[in-house]
């Protein structure tokens, strides 16, 4: 039984970070044509996209873990709050805020839950990992 849910666990990580991993895509493209448009564009060339993974992989993995109150969309708008807020602060800390970065925290959860609720919560269900 114990080895189930362990296993249950670890596929949960890994179906976070694998959507996230193939998500990545659309920043890195992104910053690619931002930076061909507008060549001085360099405020969140610093963001560290690639810790997506680890933080959808692990976001998945409480889900699974814990079983949370709202739904699988609710926890990844949840998970795209916390990420734009530290988003502002990086780009605070270092220098690099700009006004459009306020936007972040009010689409990214909007677009965060789309993406949890038709891949994520697509797959958790397809492999039994929801709760």
């Amino acid at each position: 039984m114990e080895q189930t849910i362990q296993r249950r666990e670890l596929l949960a990580y890994l179906v976070g970070a694998g959507v996230a991993g193939t998500v990545l895509v659309f920043p890195y493209v992104g910053l690619g044509i931002a930076a061909a448009l507008a060549p001085d564009f360099h405020r969140l060339t610093h963001v560290p996209f690639f810790l997506l993974p680890v933080a959808w992989g692990a976001w998945n993995w409480l889900y699974a873990r814990h079983a949370p109150r709202p739904g699988i969309g609710g926890w990844g708008a949840l998970l795209g709050l916390v990420l734009a807020t530290a988003v502002n602060l990086l780009l605070v800390a270092g220098g690099r805020w700009f006004q459009g970065a306020l936007v972040l925290p009010l689409t990214l959860p909007a677009v965060y839950y789309l993406i949890w609720r038709y891949a994520v919560g697509t797959l958790n269900q397809a492999l039994g990992i929801a709760p």
